[in-house]
């Protein structure tokens, strides 16, 4: 797919200079088509469309596999990363003096799930960083006998930082601990193999560089893993038999559908099934070396009209994100709002990140106007 036939997906690029995808992305045409197409057959065509929907959730599960590298089998819906990861905290067999690493500048939603679990005596380690970075020195020593679980973001939310994941996966099968992965920051950006890092357990939402609606997201994991937490129970994480609705016996799907409560949402996943089959059409590869190249051009460019990055500046674990520190962040905030270019202040500092439909003429303009602002300040 042509960089032009791209960018007609998303009309916003007339007059906005959209630089806020780890935040919440814009809908594509095709998105929206998806959901106009479901809503119109709700509204008008075939009202009760349950079973002639299904075909559009396997078709969606199936890409969310693909996207992570791995058999449908493993995958399954969510509403969001949180739910997701408290399926994980919330199934496993905890014991008393059990203990979860987590890096000390994870978002807090791969925190709250695991502090959660105090009450039944499991410990939360966090692990240093510095500025938002996260060594697997620093992982390694952080690791205690009593540790069950390392959770942590593929990508940090402030700094960018891309975690090395294949080699904390090797550094978890050797101490036996069950590895955790929050992606939403990554997925949809970078090309990810589930398998080939390790990763036992894999937590998403898709509003971000997925480009999908709110509210649906999925998670991954393995088939040992599988067995291993309990799933909890509502109607639809087993064989439905509309026969014998009130023939109560409960039993699970054999694989990761085992934690499908109930009904699903169904504009979510035509939403999701249509954003990425635009990003299967617009080559994975081909999205993550754009989405690279417009941060590095970014990241030099901040550099020398005088802002200082956050977070390491290393091409080898850099992200599409990309975070500077300034005097007035609030200001220059503003001022790059008021010029239609849309980014994120977050704990005082300014946060861009760009994606692969973005121009280069984009990102210099971007440049410009914080020049600008920066100049006459």
């Amino acid at each position: 797919m042509r960089l032009e036939a791209l960018r007609r997906q998303f009309p916003h690029t007339r007059h906005t200079l959209y630089l806020n995808h780890a935040a919440t992305a814009p809908l594509s045409r095709r998105v929206v088509a998806a959901i106009r197409r479901y809503l119109q057959e709700r509204h008008e065509s075939n009202v009760e469309n349950f079973r002639a929907f299904q075909p559009i959730v396997e078709s969606a599960r199936a890409r969310v596999a693909s996207l992570l590298g791995t058999s449908i089998g493993r995958v399954e819906f969510a509403p969001n990363t949180s739910y997701a990861l408290n399926v994980l905290a919330g199934g496993l067999d905890w014991r008393p003096g059990d203990r979860v690493a987590v890096p000390s500048c994870e978002f807090p939603a791969n925190v709250y799930p695991f502090l959660n679990l105090r009450p039944l005596g499991v410990e939360v380690d966090f692990i240093p960083h510095h500025s938002g970075a996260v060594s697997l020195e620093a992982v390694e020593q952080s690791i205690r006998p009593q540790t069950r679980l390392l959770t942590i973001s593929w990508v940090q939310y402030l700094s960018g930082y891309r975690a090395d994941l294949a080699s904390l996966g090797s550094l978890c099968r050797d101490r036996g601990v069950l590895f955790c992965v929050d992606a939403i920051q990554g997925l949809g950006a970078l090309q990810l193999d589930v398998e080939k890092a390790g990763i036992d357990f894999l937590a998403s939402g898709a509003h971000k560089w997925m480009m999908a609606t709110q509210g649906i997201g999925f998670l991954y994991l393995t088939e040992a893993l599988q067995e291993r937490i309990a799933p909890p129970a509502g109607w639809l994480h087993g064989p439905v038999d509309w026969d014998r609705l009130d023939e109560y016996e409960l039993s699970f799907h054999p694989d990761a559908s085992r934690f499908r409560l109930g009904t699903l949402n169904h504009v979510g996943i035509a939403a999701l099934d249509a954003a990425l089959e635009l990003y299967e059409e617009a080559d994975p590869s081909w999205c993550e070396r754009r989405v690279l190249r417009h941060a590095r051009h970014l990241a030099d460019g901040l550099a020398e009209i005088g802002l200082q990055l956050y977070g390491a500046d290393d091409s080898e674990r850099g992200s599409g994100i990309v975070t500077v520190e300034y005097d007035d962040v609030a200001g220059l905030h503003a001022y790059l709002g008021e010029h239609g270019v849309v980014c994120a202040a977050r704990q005082k500092k300014l946060r861009f990140s760009p994606t692969y439909y973005n121009s280069a003429d984009e990102l210099n303009r971007a440049l410009e106007i914080v020049e600008s602002y920066v100049g006459e300040a």
